[in-house]
This record gives C-alpha cells, structure tokens and sequence, in this order.
C-alpha cells in the first residue's frame, strides 16, 4: 500500500485553506466596490435613502442617506462651527460655547421640537481630516440623542454624500411620544441640511425642496 508523505498530507490540507481565504479576500473586495458605487448623477436629495431600527435596549437607530449640491468642505466647515448654529440654523434659538478641549465642544443649545423649546447641553466631537461630526447629549429636558456625520466629496467636488446615524432614546417623563420625536428628528435635519448648505454656499445657495 503506498505511503503518503507527510508533507503531502500537509498540502491537502493547506490547499482547501488558502482558497477560502482567497474566496473571502473576493467577497471583501466586492463588498468593498459595491459600497462605492454611488451614483453621483442623480439629483439632490436629501432624504435620497433612509431606514430605522428598534434596538434590543428600546433605543431607536435611525440612518439617512443625503446628496447635497455643494462642496463637502465648505458644508464640514458651516456644519461645525457648533457654537453659531443659532445665527443661521432653522429652529435653533441659542447655541453658547461652554467649554472646548481638542477637537470636542460642549455647547448650551436651545431648539425647537414639536413646538416647544428644549433646551439641552451637548458635546460635539469634530474631525476635521475624515470630515465627521458627532456630538451626545449630556443634559436636556426632553431628549436623549446622539448622532455621527459623515460628508464625503463627490469625485468633481461639486457635490457631497452625507450619512447621518442618529439614535434616539426614551427619556422619560417628557410630554411627546417616541414615534413623535421621530418624525420631528427627521423634519428638523432637513431643515438643518438646508441651513447648512445655506450657509455653505451663501446667496447663490438654491435649497428649495
């Protein structure tokens, strides 16, 4: 009967191995092209795609995907100057700089949701190099929020993706209903993107929708 080596027995076993990692390699390559294939061609939209997930912990995850006629810097740029938010956001009253450290800001803001006023303490955490803005709630009377930014240029740079991830969580004892806050949270960051872009481009700024 004849023998077989052990360095042979080696290479049917090795063999199996390195074709799955070169198979999951592919798979991650495709992930990878499929992610960036974003159609920059389409028109401005700034609910372009948007879902919502209920959390095990009762939290609720929202995502929007948004395409912007303007320039990602100048939009990084108007979206985290945090402190001014009240002189050219729609429905924030008051935004005061209480403390900045590095690239995190602690801003006393006042909006408006649902037609009354909350008022609230945040921390913005700014990163000028990936374009990202994130900020938490750290008091406030009606809401318990935290949310990530993400803008990303178009290849011409005319244009800009941005993918907002917003979680929202049931604070309690506040007078709206978590489906309310919901449509109000979706409502108010259309009116931001539109003051953001506003702002960005200056008069020639076209943000009707």
């Amino acid at each position: 009967m004849p023998r077989t080596s052990l360095r042979s027995r080696e290479t049917e076993v090795r063999m199996p191995r390195s074709a799955s990692r070169w198979m999951l390699a592919l798979l991650l390559m495709s992930a990878a092209c499929l992610r960036e294939r974003f159609d920059w061609e389409q028109k401005e939209d700034y609910m372009l795609s948007q879902s919502e997930d209920t959390l095990k912990d009762g939290s609720v995850r929202m995502e929007y995907v948004s395409l912007v006629n303007a320039p990602a810097d100048a939009l990084f740029m108007a979206f985290s100057d945090v402190e001014h938010h009240a002189e050219f956001v729609t429905g924030v009253t008051e935004s005061k700089l209480v403390s900045s450290k590095g690239n995190t800001k602690t801003i006393d803001i006042t909006n408006e949701v649902l037609g009354r006023p909350n008022r609230a303490t945040i921390e913005w955490t700014i990163e000028p190099q990936k374009r990202t803005l994130s900020f938490k709630t750290v008091e406030a009377q009606f809401t318990d929020n935290s949310a990530e930014y993400t803008i990303e240029p178009s290849p011409d740079g005319k244009r800009s993706k941005i993918t907002t991830i917003y979680y929202l969580r049931d604070k309690g004892g506040h007078p709206f209903p978590l489906h309310s806050l919901r449509s109000a949270i979706k409502e108010n960051y259309v009116k931001a993107l539109e003051s953001v872009k506003r702002r960005a481009l200056g008069p020639k700024a076209v943000v009707a929708h």
